[in-house]
């Protein structure tokens, strides 16, 4: 090789170095099961000032969504970009629900690019190699549901991250994980955290729909998961600015699904599917800015990309969220969601979608509403005080959102709303249409009910097998 042509080439990789040295750092952090309890979002009860902070000097999202209120299968369409039911990933991966191929994923977007991954906290979609197989660092693999880690683990975690990243002279994609609002609400850990305690005697959410002192002081630890979650973030924070990266990151924060109440996780109702989000990175975000627009988790992967120069897969069906600026950026028309209850023995089958005003359900299978019972049992609230509509769905489910928040009158069979109800369900057959829904089917519906209710059908634990309806739907 000729002198000039290797100093040219020499120079090329050094140049790509360089420009890589300046791109933007993503902190993507994920809190588990937990909806709108942040000052920034009114609520007052919670002390929460690095999150109101991150609001303050950022965007809030007021409409922010996930396509399903369960841990794996939100986890599974984050990282892809995709719908669930594209990707297969329609259950919990613990009960062995699984991609029907590798599909490609955050860290592995980033990887490929350059950037220094690591991944802290549960992984939590099958198979967890098309996520761990693309992590630099990874840290923390626990679930963590009683707290045993303390958040001062998950900020030297995150500290290591940051530190092989600089020594690297590599921008760095950081995942960081945190379970503090899963059940069972650990209040305060072992470690001493929250500092700032809610105490006294706090009211259910509005949503849940119903009253007890067992779900009063479940409320008070829930609202202090959020202080201690709070407090977590902030001492990552904290290091990523004496480290002199704070600048230069751009900080997603969001919810992985609502929280684990009745009506709540598990739902296509709002206090499942209605997740605080909140990014900051004033480079190419508004300061301060209330974004009313609708938004979803899938949103979140192109937005990364777009902000570290990665073209975005034509497959992707979100919208990045730096478009939003522009006030010609066409606005989301609908939300679209859905469930299967995500566990065998919690099988329900349930579609949403929702609109400015209204918001849909459609519940196809006729029977009793498994998960809601889990979701009263799991609080130990009398069956009295149960509601009939939610542990025994109607077919059809319709409300105003402007005048019934938390859908608890059904206007479904209103003849005055029976062309809103007409028109979102056509909207939720072009979409199911759209991405290839196998549930569109209702073959696959009667199928995939009597695959779940039969146990001699279920994929053997400690096994390869998998669902037979991955490659009934999928052709694998």
């Amino acid at each position: 090789m000729k002198l000039q042509t290797f100093i040219a080439l020499l120079s090329g990789v050094i140049l790509s170095a360089t420009a890589l040295a300046n791109q933007p750092n993503v902190l993507f952090i994920v809190s588990e099961d937990n909806s709108e309890q942040i000052g920034c979002y009114g609520d007052t009860r919670v002390h929460t000032p690095v999150l109101d902070t991150l609001a303050k000097s950022g965007v809030r999202y007021s409409r922010a969504y996930v396509p399903y209120s369960v841990c794996s299968p939100s986890r599974a369409a984050f990282l892809t970009g995709l719908y669930t039911r594209q990707t297969g990933h329609i259950g919990l991966a613990t009960h062995r629900f699984a991609f029907y191929k590798d599909f490609k994923t955050m860290p592995r977007y980033l990887q490929d690019a350059g950037y220094y991954t690591g991944f802290i906290g549960k992984t939590h979609v099958n198979p967890e190699s098309i996520v761990e197989n693309y992590v630099d660092y990874r840290g923390i693999k626990s679930a963590n549901f009683n707290s045993t880690f303390s958040i001062i683990e998950y900020a030297e975690q995150a500290r290591t991250i940051f530190e092989n990243a600089q020594k690297a002279d590599k921008p760095f994609l950081a995942i960081i994980n945190y379970s503090d609002a899963h059940r069972a609400f650990i209040g305060k850990s072992k470690a001493g955290y929250p500092t700032k305690m809610v105490e006294g005697d706090i009211p259910p959410l509005p949503w849940i729909g119903c009253d007890t002192p067992r779900l009063r002081d479940e409320m008070r630890n829930y609202l202090n998961c959020m202080n201690r979650l709070d407090e977590g973030i902030g001492l990552v924070l904290a290091d990523l600015e004496e480290l002199g990266q704070r600048e230069n990151t751009l900080v997603i924060y969001m919810a992985d699904h609502g929280g684990d109440f009745p009506r709540g996780k598990t739902t296509c109702y709002e206090g499942g599917v209605k997740v605080p989000m909140i990014v900051n990175f004033p480079k190419s975000f508004q300061k301060g800015h209330v974004e009313d627009a609708m938004v979803s988790s899938m949103d979140i992967l192109p937005s990364i990309l777009k902000e570290v120069g990665i073209e975005i897969p034509k497959e992707l069906v979100g919208t990045p969220l730096q478009d939003l600026k522009d006030p010609k950026t066409p606005r989301r028309k609908y939300i679209h969601t859905f469930n299967t209850g995500s566990a065998s023995v919690l099988l329900y089958l349930t579609f949403g979608i929702r609109d400015e005003q209204y918001k849909f359900i459609y519940n196809p299978v006729r029977m009793k509403n498994g998960v809601a019972i889990s979701r009263y049992n799991n609080t130990k609230i009398p069956m009295a005080v149960w509601d009939p509509a939610y542990v025994d769905p109607p077919e059809f489910e319709l409300y105003d959102l402007t005048q019934d928040p938390y859908e608890l009158n059904n206007i479904a069979n209103d003849p005055a709303h029976k062309a809103k109800r007409d028109e979102l369900f056509k909207a939720m057959r072009d979409f199911q249409n759209e991405i290839n829904d196998p549930f569109l089917d209702p073959k696959n519906v009667d199928y995939y009910v009597k695959e779940v209710q039969d146990p001699k059908r279920h994929p053997k634990k400690r096994s390869r097998e998998v669902w037979g309806h991955l490659e009934k739907f999928y052709g694998n």
